[in-house]
């Protein structure tokens, strides 16, 4: 007779014991709630992510922080990343914090996006094991949405971290330098990456448009990416890095193609510094420069044609007689020329604008919509790049666009009206016609007027009738819009205060970033009312950073 077994059953969630667990846990976690200086950067620094889209930076935290951090993604994905956390990363590892409160980390950002940034609600652990096969060169699309117009100016940052030393053969993440402007795919591409380097820890800042990949691993080691995007919340209101100088000069290291009337742009832009009238330049001829720009014999060296269109920007008002050259290479194949004669047409001052208008009119039509995307290479651009192109001019020149531009968000077809919008949201004014003309885009039929409308309104000066347009597009039918109308009204801060209820309301959300935008907002609202319902949804929604698989309780 088989006598039974006087062991007692193995309980599902048995385990062994510290002897200490539960009488004494006085070790403290990392102090997450304070933040040191931030180192900002400096002009040469700035310059050169204006121009080539990147900075590596190396925070200040001991190697054993990082040798740690690698651990920990070991164990939360497993072995075919079955386990990978996604949007919830920094709950179950909150030590990340302290790689974005450093104060390189910290100091970059607020050089690049002002003070009162945001951490995006999207947060990612990418890993790339050994053998895997590189990424298709892309941009990021916005969570597979490509309906929205991509910014030139620096509003939105993605800093990548390396727990592990990161070198070629380990499949670095491969960058094309100055390829954020760029929106079709290029097609030397191959020819013009680099890729990140340096020791455990090492971060890579980069615009959020530029162009990028994961490279093949060839060792037998596993490697770890973790993506943090970052957005500027207001307007430049000044300088908020190191300047020594006001003027543009062009960094140390430059990327492949020479845009500098984009790059001299944005500069004076970040600075809110006004963009001076360049004196004529003796070693310019502009019968030249132009025959040089207009030169096709030896297509494939667009470098030197996009060169001498940026010696033709140079002239400002002086290369008026070029205007109808500018115009016609508006559209050039080569994106890098497009985009330079754009700029060059914006720096010629007034003559410039009506022949920007013109273009951007004449590409007009429906807006192009491919279905959802998760990797965007610059499919279709190439329909809408005379438009884009002369959008991103007329952002360039300024307030004397903004009649104009008025115009065409009252009357253009659906492709006018959305970079007319996108624009009018760029330029640097709060004047109720522009206030008005965006909250009457937030109505379009069209959801990618819409969206670009509700962008706009967010880079404003809040006004009532800006944040009851906002909250009826929280109930837009398109994700798309919802999640833009949201991002507005953080940005709005406490001029979103009328609308508590809709953001409340909006936690509720099926879509993941308007309901993160809106606990964004409520904070920046900064109300009894704003924080009272916040935290009730954070207390409900609070992850134990503590507890795993392996401690349950």
């Amino acid at each position: 007779m088989e006598i039974a077994s006087a062991e007692p059953p193995v309980w599902k969630y048995q385990r062994q014991f510290d002897f200490a667990e539960g009488v004494s846990t006085l070790e403290q976690r990392p102090d997450l709630l304070r933040a040191a200086t931030p180192k900002l950067l400096s002009d040469e620094q700035v310059r050169s992510f204006i121009a080539n889209g990147y900075l590596t930076l190396q925070p200040d935290l001991p190697a054993g922080f990082h040798r740690e951090m690698f651990d920990r993604f070991v164990g939360l994905i497993g072995e075919d990343n079955d386990h990978n956390p996604g949007n919830n990363l920094l709950p179950l590892v909150p030590e990340l914090q302290l790689v974005f409160d450093d104060p390189v980390i910290r100091g970059a950002l607020t050089s690049v996006l002002g003070e009162g940034y945001m951490m995006h609600p999207h947060r990612v652990l990418h890993d790339n094991p050994p053998g895997t096969e590189p990424q298709l060169w892309h941009h990021d699309s916005y969570w597979g949405y490509k309906r929205k117009v991509h910014n030139h100016h620096p509003w939105w940052v993605m800093i990548m971290y390396y727990p592990q030393d990161i070198y070629e053969r380990i499949g670095p993440t491969g960058i094309i330098p100055g390829s954020q402007y760029i929106a079709q795919r290029l097609e030397d591409i191959e020819q013009l990456g680099s890729h990140t380097r340096g020791t455990g820890g090492v971060c890579t800042m980069i615009h959020y448009d530029i162009w990028h990949r994961k490279m093949k691993n060839f060792t037998d080691l596993k490697r770890f990416m973790v993506k943090f995007e970052f957005i500027r919340m207001r307007r430049p209101e000044g300088v908020t890095w190191n300047s020594a100088s006001e003027a543009w000069d062009n960094p140390a290291e430059l990327p492949g193609y020479r845009m500098e009337p984009v790059w001299r742009s944005t500069w004076h832009w970040l600075g809110r510094r006004p963009l001076p009238a360049l004196a004529p330049d003796p070693a310019v001829a502009l019968d030249d420069a132009l025959a040089v720009a207009l030169d096709r014999s030896d297509d494939a060296d667009h470098r030197t044609r996009a060169e001498a269109l940026a010696d033709i920007a140079r002239l400002g008002a002086d290369a008026a007689p070029a205007i109808p050259a500018l115009v016609g290479l508006l559209g050039d194949d080569n994106e890098a020329v497009g985009l330079n004669a754009a700029y060059a047409l914006a720096h010629v001052g007034e003559a410039g604008l009506a022949p920007l208008v013109a273009a951007m009119r004449g590409n007009d039509g429906e807006n192009v919509d491919d279905a959802r995307c998760f990797i965007d290479q610059g499919e279709k651009s190439e329909l809408e790049m005379v438009a884009r192109n002369a959008a991103h001019g007329l952002v360039a020149a300024g307030l004397p666009a903004l009649p104009a531009l008025l115009d065409c968000a009252r009357e253009g077809g659906p492709r006018v009206r959305k970079y007319a919008l996108f624009a009018l949201g760029e330029l640097d004014t709060d004047d109720a016609e522009t206030i008005d003309a965006l909250v009457a885009g937030c109505r379009d039929e069209d959801p990618a007027v819409r969206l670009n409308a509700v962008e706009g309104l967010g880079l404003k000066k809040g006004t009532p009738a800006a944040a009851e347009a906002l909250a009826a597009a929280l109930f837009d039918n398109d994700d798309e819009v919802r999640f833009n109308a949201s991002l507005a009204l953080a940005r709005l801060g406490p001029d979103a205060a009328p609308v508590i209820d809709a953001l409340v309301e909006s936690l509720r959300d099926g879509n993941r970033y308007t309901m993160g935008y809106a606990v964004e907002a409520l904070e920046r609202i900064g109300t009894p009312e704003a924080h009272q319902a916040l935290i009730r949804f954070l207390k409900i929604a609070r992850w134990c950073p503590i507890t795993t698989t392996g401690n349950l309780f």
